[in-house]
């Protein structure tokens, strides 16, 4: 018999089941995440989800009965993933005085885990603010923000600059120096960003 998922979320995505579709469901969460911290909000389908999860596209649309419902599932699969590689990225981080701009590249790298290239931009960043543009998708994005700004804090503290108070900020200023960096056209878009970040905290370097 066919497990049948219990009441649906807030967002018509059918809950978690018990069972034999919830592996299905679980991979299809998981794909949903890697494929729009990868691609963007476009790689985010029934078809392209299913077929990344090795599933039916009919397993897709049952357990995820409109675009809206799945687009949601895969910011909060997504979010949790950059939050959670955050912090066991900044974990691992060996305490140890660094420059300005090194900490501002660990920085970038922590707060856009679990990879970051140079088109993070256009590939992440981009997605991240339509989100936030979303009324639906909003919440999503506040609620993982304050492990995000946890990460960036572990970072602070393991490279000697445990007296910037105001993460933030920072975190603001990060995805700021990331825009501009593509916006005027810079090709290095990560070690721009780094330099501009590492001007800020130049200012607290004791």
């Amino acid at each position: 018999m066919r497990d049948e998922p219990r009441r649906g979320g807030r967002y018509g995505e059918r809950a978690m089941v018990q069972g034999r579709g919830a592996d299905k469901q679980r991979r299809m969460i998981e794909a949903a995440a890697v494929l729009l911290i990868d691609e963007g909000f476009e790689a985010i389908t029934h078809r392209r989800v299913a077929d990344a999860a090795g599933v039916p596209q009919g397993s897709a649309t049952y357990y995820f009965p409109t675009r809206s419902s799945l687009m949601a599932t895969a910011v909060r699969a997504a979010e949790d993933l950059r939050a959670g590689s955050a912090m066991r990225r900044a974990d691992a981080l060996p305490a140890r005085r660094r420059s300005a701009q090194d900490t501002a590249r660990e920085l970038i790298e922590t707060f856009f885990a679990p990879h970051v290239d140079e088109r993070v931009v256009t590939s992440r960043l981009e997605p991240m603010l339509s989100a936030l543009r979303d009324p639906a998708l909003a919440p999503i994005m506040r609620d993982s923000r304050p492990r995000l700004l946890a990460a960036l804090r572990v970072v602070l503290d393991r490279s000697g600059f445990e007296y910037v108070d105001d993460v933030d900020l920072l975190a603001y200023l990060i995805d700021a120096a990331l825009l501009n960096a593509a916006g005027s056209g810079e090709e290095r878009v990560l070690e721009f960003a780094s330099g501009v970040v590492g001007r800020f905290l130049d200012h607290y370097r004791h």
